[in-house]
């Protein structure tokens, strides 16, 4: 449903100004509800137009997962204990290690207030041509609010995204440009 031919304009102009958001460092708090389980979660995603990498840490140190993706490579988590997996999807790699999964191929669009290509959606937007909800691939996405318009695009701040049993709140606290750094210490530290 679209809330007038000018908010639609915005949209549009909006949509071509996230899409030239092709990298990001981010840092994120997560709320996951699964089968009326909650679980808290810590969140840095990395990503260029050639690699991918996404830190889930659980509070107290509970637990840390690694997934990481180069352009021509399959995606692969690494568990603290040096287990190492790999699967095509990020989603059917921790369906497989841990029993659940987030969208994160939807999430890579839906982050930056944008529609996944290729599949159906319906939306609504707000006066400003921003999406308000985006529902796409059986999520229902709710955008709940905004970064302030230091720069444009303005990108999602909070968002809702929920399916069946499972109910992801996201809060980005940081977007900013992406610098990888291959050294291993900082993300899984050794102890004498």
């Amino acid at each position: 449903m679209v809330d007038g031919k000018a908010a639609q304009q915005l949209w549009q102009e909006r949509q071509q100004a996230a899409r030239g958001v092709v990298s990001w460092d981010i840092q994120a708090r997560a709320a996951v509800t699964l089968k009326g389980e909650a679980y808290n979660i810590g969140i840095r995603w990395q990503r260029d137009t050639g690699r991918f990498r996404m830190l889930l840490q659980a509070p107290f140190g509970q637990g840390v997962f690694r997934i990481d993706a180069g352009a021509s490579g399959p995606y692969r988590l690494r568990l603290p204990d040096g287990q190492e997996f790999s699967n095509l999807t990020p989603e059917a790699l921790l369906e497989e290690v841990i029993g659940w999964s987030l969208p994160i191929s939807g999430l890579d669009y839906w982050i930056r207030g944008l529609p996944r290509p290729d599949s159906e959606y319906r939306h609504r937007l707000d006066e400003a041509g921003r999406a308000r909800s985006i529902k796409q691939d059986r999520w229902t996405i709710t955008y709940l609010d905004y970064f302030q318009p230091q720069q444009e695009p303005r990108l999602p701040r909070r968002l809702k995204l929920t399916r069946d049993e499972v109910s992801l709140k996201l809060v980005i606290e940081r977007w900013q440009q992406v610098v990888f750094d291959d050294s291993p210490s900082d993300l899984f530290p050794e102890f004498n």
